[in-house]
């Protein structure tokens, strides 16, 4: 019984959403991220919940800005893996983050209030940021790659159907 519990715990906290309920309840509805990045202006003083690949963390002395990839969410706030983004924004957090834990390629997501844009470059090409100053924000779990995969087919994944379940049923008979 006691083992049931701990696998019902873990299973629960392993889908547990990055942002507090409470947060995400304080969320506008109305908000599309693809008109955020198409007019910021527009959504300045609206709560919002983004996430992506962090570009690179500055500091300040009053603040510190991340620079982020937009990825879409799904639903326990973990970001999807394709290659789709509206583009970049900034996460304005007030005070220090370290910029060697806030790396550039982890993920993160957050929430908080648009609080306009800034303007910057992306290389050579000017860009205009939405910035978002958060509430709420969580690096996410960097996904580690077993080293020890094993596929079930080894050694007959080349074979069709019939032939991979004859691996040992060999008989001979003499008649």
């Amino acid at each position: 019984m006691r083992v049931f519990i701990i696998f019902i715990l873990l299973t629960f906290t392993a889908c547990a959403h990055p942002i507090s309920k409470n947060t995400r309840a304080a969320l506008d509805p109305s908000v599309s991220i693809s008109g955020l990045f198409e007019s910021p202006d527009a959504y300045v003083g609206k709560r919002v919940m983004m996430g992506g690949n962090i570009v690179q963390t500055r500091n300040f002395p009053d603040k510190s800005e991340i620079e982020v990839v937009q990825k879409s969410l799904d639903t326990y706030g973990n970001l999807d893996s394709g290659d789709a983004t509206m583009g970049r924004f900034i996460f304005r957090h007030r005070g220090y983050l370290e910029s060697e834990v806030y790396a550039n390629g982890r993920d993160i997501v957050g929430a908080g209030v648009v609080v306009g844009t800034q303007a910057g470059k992306i290389g050579d090409r000017n860009y205009r940021f939405p910035v978002i100053e958060p509430e709420e924000m969580n690096l996410l779990p960097e996904a580690v790659e077993s080293p020890y995969y094993y596929d079930p087919f080894y050694p007959y994944y080349f074979y069709g159907f019939p032939y991979r379940h004859h691996r040992h049923n060999h008989r001979h008979h003499y008649w």
